[in-house]
C-alpha cells in the first residue's frame, strides 16, 4: 500500500469516527429534548380575559397539553374543581389556571347588592336550597290581547347565588309550622347586580309568579340568550 493510499484510509477512518461522534451527540440531544417534552399532561387555560370575582365557566376554559416538566405544579386539570369558585384577581387570556387563581365567592362582589324576595315555598325548590346554592330566577307574565302582548316565561337572572334562606311563613307574615303549602313563602336573599335587582323587583310586583330553578352543583355552562324566554 502506497503512502497516498494509507493517508486515504486514515482520512476515511477519521471521517467515520467523526460521523459516529456526531450521531452520538445528535442522539443524546434528541433524547434530552424528548425527556423534557414527554410525558405531557392536560391543563386548563383561559380562552378570554377573566375579571376578579368573575366565576369560572366552561365557556372560559380550554384544555391544552403541556410537557409535565413545564406545567405549573399547581395547575388545575379538572374543570369540576372550579365549580362555584371565582377568579381571585384579573387574569389574561392564555393563562394556565392554577389553584391560587380560584377562590370562594365573596358575599357581595363589587357592584352587587343584597336583595330579599318572597318565593312560594311550593314553587321555590323548598328543602333543596340553602346559602351558596345557585338557581335561575324565572318569572311568568300574563299577556294582553288588546295590546298584542303574548304571555311569556322568562329567565330573569340565570345562575343567581343565594346568600341566605329564611324560615317559611304565611303570605300574611304569621309564623307557620308543619309542611309547606302554596300559602307559605320563603324569604330568600340573593347577591345580584343593580340591573338584576331591578328586573327581579319588577317581576315580584308585576309577574303572575316567580319561581326558582335549582342549578346542578358544578354546572358551569351558561343559558344562551335565545333560550331564556318562552312564549306559546
Amino acid at each position: 500500500m502506497t503512502p497516498r493510499q494509507r493517508r486515504g484510509v486514515l482520512l476515511l477512518g477519521l471521517a467515520a469516527v467523526g460521523l459516529i461522534a456526531v450521531f452520538a451527540l445528535v442522539a443524546g440531544y434528541v433524547s434530552d429534548v424528548r425527556e423534557q417534552v414527554d410525558p405531557k399532561v392536560t391543563v386548563l387555560q383561559l380562552r378570554e380575559n377573566l375579571a376578579e370575582n368573575e366565576p369560572f365557566s366552561s365557556d372560559d376554559l380550554q384544555a391544552v397539553e403541556l410537557p409535565e416538566q413545564w406545567a405549573p405544579r399547581n395547575a388545575v386539570r379538572d374543570p369540576d374543581a372550579l365549580a362555584g369558585l371565582v377568579a381571585s384577581a384579573d387574569f389574561p387570556a392564555g393563562a394556565v389556571v392554577q389553584k391560587g387563581m380560584a377562590a370562594d365567592p365573596p358575599q357581595l362582589a363589587p357592584g352587587q347588592r343584597e336583595i330579599a324576595i318572597l318565593v312560594d315555598a311550593e314553587t321555590g325548590v323548598a328543602g333543596k336550597i340553602g346559602p351558596g346554592s345557585t338557581v335561575d330566577i324565572v318569572a311568568s307574565f300574563g299577556g294582553d290581547q288588546q295590546r298584542g302582548i303574548k304571555p311569556r316565561s322568562e329567565v330573569l337572572v340565570p345562575g343567581a347565588r343565594i346568600i341566605e334562606v329564611g324560615q317559611p311563613r304565611t303570605k300574611g307574615g304569621d309564623a307557620a309550622n308543619g309542611a309547606a303549602d302554596p300559602s307559605q313563602v320563603l324569604p330568600i336573599t340573593f347577591a345580584l347586580t343593580v340591573r338584576q335587582t331591578l328586573r327581579v323587583t319588577y317581576a315580584e310586583v308585576n309577574a303572575q309568579e316567580v319561581r326558582l330553578a335549582l342549578v346542578r352543583e358544578g354546572e358551569t355552562s351558561k343559558i344562551p340568550k335565545k333560550q331564556r324566554t318562552y312564549s306559546p
